[in-house]
């Protein structure tokens, strides 16, 4: 078990900074949900797109300023994609867009297997924390609202 001393294997790092990066979420079941749905998905875009057009994708998910559960979600990973990337404390998803477009090629090879471990653990660290029947009750909730259409507009109003 971990005593709070120095953490030296790479995976020891990604797992106490995936566990802190899930465990830090506010309580909010939509944004939690939302995270870990994320995270799961974060993987296998990484694999499937490449590290470039899996920033540049959630960068522009999160948007400029952040205020719904999902753009939140969104830029919770991608903030932390970046700095795990980067190396910087103060790294954004922004910077990581930029920079990952600059790189040599042997240095963005390093960086995407940097990016593919952390969502990893990130993914990992999200199914151990965030139960699917928070997952599972706000997409009940989603769901739900979808099934009794627009606010405002009564049930079957626009049915052709």
């Amino acid at each position: 078990m971990w005593d709070g001393g120095p953490v030296s294997r790479r995976d020891q790092i990604l797992a106490v900074t995936a566990w802190q990066l899930v465990g830090g979420l506010p309580a909010d079941p939509k944004l939690r949900a939302e995270f870990r749905t994320r995270a799961v998905g974060l993987g296998p875009m990484l694999v499937s797109s490449g590290l470039a057009a899996t920033a540049a994708f959630h960068a522009a998910k999160a948007g400029p300023n952040p205020a719904k559960p999902r753009e939140l979600a969104y830029a919770r990973i991608a903030d932390a994609l970046g700095c795990h990337v980067l190396h910087r404390a103060d790294a954004t998803r922004n910077d990581l867009v930029a920079e990952v477009g600059a790189m040599a090629s042997t240095t963005y090879a390093s960086a995407s297997g940097e990016a593919r471990a952390f969502a990893l653990w990130v993914r990992r660290a999200a199914e151990a924390l965030i139960p699917r029947s928070e997952q599972a009750g706000n997409a009940a909730a989603l769901a739900g609202a979808a099934a009794h259409g627009p606010v405002g507009v009564p049930d079957g109003a626009g049915a052709r």
